[in-house]
């Protein structure tokens, strides 16, 4: 009879965290009875796929948490206007008045009353799951406490603290009494296993999962260059437009796809028409793999302009269809994964007119190309499945 194993998350909607518990669960299948349980329901269906042997449950038929999480961090930024035009677009943009006060008195119950870990404690006491995998610090706290006493207890942390100590002691502090503390970066791993050498967590360090292997690589037929995530101020998306703009004033063909959706599209789209490179740059929206792998079909560089990363799997995404990839040394997960010269460049200080040369020189030159490419392509195997899902399966075997 398989052990029965539960990965523990906030939502199941976009993000780097969910792509990563989608891998995961298809990754543990054939081993364990794989579940899936989620604080709050943000769509009907997950946007990552799941297999139908897994089951999903979630504790809140809600997006309200996601929502107050948004405005309370406006708040705090004292970014009154972002508040009030993300409240006017959420609710009565649409004119959704009564919404907005049903889900303003549900937001006291769940989030500033702290309902949501309410119901988890509940089904964490209740639940006999062999095997617990928890995706944020918060949630592994109540793992912990009210968790099977005999069960595994693993925490898997995919944020760098950026040297935040209230993070990092938060991180400490919730996972200290766990079995592993999961990490995705060797950098942060060696952190961590300094900061708990006493305690009873042992960090672990696993990448994250390379679903497959491509059947191509591009064949740099057009100057195309590619990013691909969440339209967010973290991933550093201003910058990639003034790259743009510094391209386009020493270049005559050249054009950026970013793949993505978040709440700074429209603000995106505004300042490419205001800085006149609509032809230059085309935001796609979400897509699909398919989608995704026909540009990457023809493209000759990956751009990550993020201000931070922990792990940047779209990079090794990139390198399995042979494309070079970019990034400046602030994204600190680009900085494991790309080798300068080897498959890629990492350019410092978030220096924009450096990162625009780079990106001439090679768009200049197709057989440094295809050397970093079949180099990059080569290095990204080492992320396949198989690879880590054995790194896994002995961690998990070699506990309780």
């Amino acid at each position: 009879m398989k052990k029965e194993l539960e990965i523990l998350v906030y939502h199941l909607g976009y993000g780097g965290i969910e792509k990563a518990v989608s891998s995961l669960a298809s990754l543990l299948k054939d081993e364990y009875t794989v579940s899936i349980l989620s604080l709050y329901r943000l769509y009907d269906q997950p946007i990552f796929p799941f297999d139908p042997s897994i089951k999903i449950k979630y504790l809140y038929e809600t997006d309200i948490p996601l929502k107050v999480k948004k405005y309370n961090q406006l708040l705090k930024k004292m970014q009154i206007a972002k508040l009030l035009k993300a409240i006017w677009q959420d609710y009565f943009k649409g004119f959704h008045f009564l919404t907005f006060f049903h889900d303003f008195f549900g937001s006291v119950s769940i989030y500033f009353l702290n309902g949501r870990f309410r119901k988890l404690k509940r089904h964490l006491k209740q639940d006999n799951s062999h095997i617990y995998i928890s995706t944020r610090h918060e949630i592994s706290k109540y793992l912990v406490k009210y968790g099977n006493h005999n069960s595994l207890k693993i925490g898997w942390e995919h944020n760098h603290h950026h040297d935040n100590l209230k993070y990092k002691n938060a991180v400490v502090k919730n996972s200290k009494d766990l079995d592993y503390l999961i990490l995705v970066s060797r950098m942060l791993t060696k952190d961590y296993q300094k900061e708990m050498a006493l305690m009873r967590c042992r960090p672990v360090y696993i990448p994250n999962i390379l679903d497959q292997d491509l059947s191509f690589v591009s064949d740099y037929s057009e100057p195309r260059i590619v990013m691909v995530g969440r339209l967010e101020s973290e991933k550093g998306l201003f910058d990639a437009i003034e790259v743009v703009k510094r391209l386009q004033e020493k270049m005559v063909s050249f054009h950026l796809d970013i793949i993505g959706d978040g709440p700074l599209k429209q603000d995106l789209e505004q300042n490419i028409i205001k800085r006149n490179l609509g032809n230059y740059v085309t935001i796609h929206g979400f897509q699909n793999h398919d989608y995704i792998e026909k540009i990457f079909l023809h493209a000759s560089l990956y751009l990550m302009t993020s201000f931070t990363e922990s792990f940047g799997l779209v990079l090794l995404e990139a390198m399995n269809a042979g494309i070079p990839c970019l990034a400046f040394t602030s994204a600190e997960g680009a900085c494991e994964l790309i080798q300068d010269d080897m498959n890629g460049y990492l350019i410092g200080e978030r220096n924009i007119e450096q990162m625009a040369h780079k990106i001439i020189c090679l768009l200049s030159n197709r057989e440094k190309l295809i050397i970093l490419g079949k180099n990059a392509k080569s290095f990204s195997k080492n992320f396949l499945p198989n690879s880590v899902k054995l790194l896994w399966y002995q961690m998990i075997e070699g506990g309780k």
